[in-house]
């Protein structure tokens, strides 16, 4: 359940606690994860408003919540980037080497498009500039391995 929830966009400040965003789309997941919980147990579902004065202790949590979900990101984005440099330095420049890369890199751009579909404080452009990175570099890989097929 709490991999739907966190799909959602859903924040663990402290179990069992999740706090969501107030979407449409948010409204009618949750519906539909409360419903398989009662089949399990109890589960509630309330519509908060932070007191002002925890607004920011409440928004820290949140932002920090997406920062770590951008770092972790930025962190495969690195990776990303080391295995595209590594196969071009050992010249394996293969075409099961390109459609991997194509695919570890549309895997990297859903989930960055889904933290930010769900974020509304975090720091995107760092991780958006990575993105941008990772598909000039996938771009050289491919052009290098063309380059190398017509040799």
């Amino acid at each position: 359940m709490w991999r739907k929830l966190k799909r959602l966009g859903g924040v663990y400040p402290k179990l069992p606690l999740c706090i969501l965003p107030e979407r449409p789309a948010v409204k009618d997941g949750v519906g539909s994860v409360v419903e398989e919980i009662k089949t399990h147990g109890v589960a509630l579902v309330l519509e908060a408003k932070p007191l002002r004065g925890k607004d920011a202790a409440l928004l820290e949590i949140l932002r920090a919540a997406k920062e770590r979900e951008y770092k972790e990101i930025l962190e495969e984005c690195q990776e990303f980037l080391e295995e595209i440099r590594s196969s071009i330095e050992k010249k394996s420049l293969t075409q099961e080497e390109a459609e991997e890369m194509e695919e570890m890199l549309s895997s990297l751009k859903t989930w960055y498009e889904h933290v930010e579909q769900t974020d509304r404080l975090g720091s995107r452009e760092e991780v958006k500039k990575m993105i941008e990175e990772c598909e000039r570099a996938l771009e050289d890989f491919v052009s290098l391995r063309f380059r190398q097929a017509k040799q």
